[in-house]
């Protein structure tokens, strides 16, 4: 949320104190807006705006690991590399008392990260607990584990939006791309969350059926979309496949997984599968406005730096004010803004030098939601 946006959306977040936003396409809205979450929104913008080290406000969204651990094996996952931080599942009181001290700020939560989330039996009990606090949730699952208690669950915590992870069009390509998980199983699993949407009548959450297209199934992609209209669910998207997960490049990796199709790529690449550089890097301000917490309670600028090179504290040690505008976090912020490049998971950074506006090449609403 730019101040940009912030303007055009003036009038209804200050007459109405609602605000209509996309997270990776997928339209949200937060209603009944403090004073305190305005106030602090007017705040943080000057750090979207202006090139300051100093933090002005707290930050409006925050990516929030309930499992570093998953039960699929997919290949450059950070969940299967031992020096991959926060491989366990978060606690609750942990989430607790991160929602406590910050959520009075925040918008809307993000609820993943390296892990499978639903392997968290805490989950719901977040989810329900980050809605009475105002605070909108979105998830991501290979749902793999589900079942139709878990459905009603979900439905009944006020989770806003659920992405489906699905890569796959056949048993065959989801089974290569998606290693452990079962490809009939997912899709049942959609059509029962489906099936308990319809019986309880309500709108939320959002299930978008979602595909990150690389070499292995793009030529899939068409059959994607009519397996998502046959499950019935509310959106489809196609997400550009970054080979940057493991936190660092390799153009091996882009030589074997990006897509051959441009249309479907996240870099423009030279004849030795290095990026082109000519797009422009991404103009960072998560430092400012999106902490990560990872399941061990460490707080961090991104969850990029999955070894906690530089952690901001752990929110079981201190307070999430001590946290934000601690020495840590302050030493961090006067290095990224001196040279980004010289730190290693922001040298490498997924988001530098791509085509796309986002991760999501493309997307159709299948529902009620508005049109493009």
């Amino acid at each position: 949320m730019n101040p940009a946006f912030l303007v055009k959306n003036s009038a209804s977040l200050l007459f109405r104190r609602e605000l209509s936003f996309h997270f990776d396409r997928i339209p949200m809205r937060a209603r009944q807006i403090s004073r305190r979450k305005l106030f602090n929104l007017l705040r943080i913008s000057a750090n979207r705006l202006l090139p300051f080290t100093h933090t002005f406000g707290y930050p409006y969204m925050a990516h929030i690991s309930p499992a570093g651990v998953c039960d699929l094996h997919c290949e450059l996952c950070p969940s299967l590399d031992d020096k991959t931080r926060g491989r366990q599942l978060l606690a609750f009181p942990v989430f607790k008392k991160f929602i406590d001290q910050a959520g009075a700020y925040l918008l809307y939560i993000i609820l993943w990260s390296w892990g499978e989330p639903l392997l968290n039996t805490d989950i719901y009990k977040m989810i329900a607990y980050a809605r009475d606090k105002n605070i909108l949730s979105v998830t991501s699952s290979n749902l793999n584990r589900f079942s139709r208690q878990a459905a009603r669950e979900m439905i009944a915590s006020g989770l806003e939006a659920l992405i489906v992870a699905v890569d796959g069009a056949t048993p065959e390509t989801y089974a290569r791309l998606r290693k452990g998980g079962d490809f009939h199983r997912v899709l049942d699993n959609t059509r029962l969350l489906m099936e308990e949407k319809r019986r309880s009548g309500t709108r939320t959450p959002i299930v978008n059926l979602r595909m990150v297209v690389s070499r292995e199934n793009e030529d899939e992609a068409e059959a994607f979309r009519d397996l998502a209209r046959d499950l019935g669910v509310d959106m489809v998207s196609l997400k550009a496949y970054s080979t940057r997960q493991p936190g660092y490049v390799d153009p091996d990796h882009d030589r074997r997984f990006a897509p051959r199709s441009e249309r479907y790529r996240w870099y423009r690449y030279h004849a030795d599968f290095s990026a082109d550089r000519r797009p422009r890097k991404y103009n960072c301000r998560f430092p400012w406005t999106k902490p990560t917490l990872f399941a061990d309670g460490e707080v961090l600028a991104c969850e990029f730096d999955l070894t906690c090179s530089f952690s901001f504290g752990n929110i079981q040690d201190q307070s999430f004010d001590e946290i934000w505008f601690g020495s840590q976090a302050r030493r961090f912020r006067r290095r990224f803004s001196k040279d980004r490049d010289a730190v290693r998971f922001c040298r490498d950074c997924v988001y530098d030098y791509k085509l796309i506006d986002g991760c999501v090449l493309d997307w159709e609403y299948l529902t009620y939601a508005p049109k493009r």
